[in-house]
């Protein structure tokens, strides 16, 4: 699953959600990438209270018991998974993804 990116190198990435602490998810393409990007989008580490594990790619079983309400919030919820296709669709990737705190 997830859009591939061509990074010129013959490499093709997926999209993935990564978890980058205990409250905020980001869609990239590899937990450097998500990292990097979340810093920049948040303007500092929140990962590092929670050690070096983070960011963590959610597994499958993950991807399809999460779920996300939609903006503006609508009755239907989303599974991550159906979410990151729709994002992925629209071109969205990389972005925030989900937060408990929003």
């Amino acid at each position: 699953m997830g859009f591939p990116e061509d990074t010129g190198l013959g490499v093709e990435n997926e999209a993935h959600i990564y978890q980058m602490n205990d409250c905020d998810w980001w869609c990239d393409y590899s937990p450097d990438e998500a990292k990097k990007n979340y810093i920049k989008f948040v303007g500092e580490d929140t990962a590092t209270e929670f050690g070096t594990k983070l960011p963590l790619q959610l597994t499958e079983e993950e991807m399809d018991r999460y779920k996300f309400q939609p903006e503006p919030p609508e009755p239907k919820f989303l599974t991550f998974r159906e979410e990151l296709q729709r994002r992925i669709d629209n071109n969205d990737v990389p972005s925030f993804f989900a937060s408990t705190e929003w």
